[in-house]
């Protein structure tokens, strides 16, 4: 038999496998939880794209506000009229609002973004900025 010297960042390692594994398989990890609206950000030479699974949602009842170094996507998940409480038998979709920041690798042009909602994916083409000078100041000392 061999001694392994204890080493407490090892248990705290585990500690937080079983807290991400809780939050995966967590009935809210859609809209509610911590892995809420799953999004691929990338970029081509020209263009940044994000593209976020948001199921169910018409896209009336989506919001996307850009700025130069994010994207907020929002919205609302409403249950179906014909629902009455009475009547359920099991219930395990999210229902209510969402909202979600992704923050962006680099500076866009926010005026000449375009967004296209299919299947379900939400697909963002924002055009690159140009790289800026740096925005400080130099200050002269008195």
């Amino acid at each position: 038999m061999s001694l392994i010297p204890w080493n407490p960042f090892r248990e705290m390692d585990n500690f937080s496998k079983d807290v991400s594994n809780f939050f995966d398989f967590s009935p809210f990890r859609f809209f509610g939880g911590m892995n809420s609206l799953r999004a691929d950000v990338y970029q081509t030479e020209k263009d940044v794209i994000v593209k976020a699974e948001i199921p169910g949602i018409s896209k009336e009842d989506l919001e996307v506000y850009i700025d130069e170094d994010s994207i907020r996507l929002s919205g609302q998940s409403k249950r179906d009229k014909e629902y009455k409480d009475e009547n359920i038998y099991r219930t395990e979709r999210y229902y209510g609002s969402f909202s979600r920041t992704i923050p962006l690798p680099m500076e866009v042009k926010t005026e000449q973004a375009s967004a296209e909602y299919k299947d379900g994916i939400l697909s963002i083409t924002v055009p690159k900025a140009e790289p800026s000078k740096l925005k400080g100041k130099r200050i002269n000392i008195q």
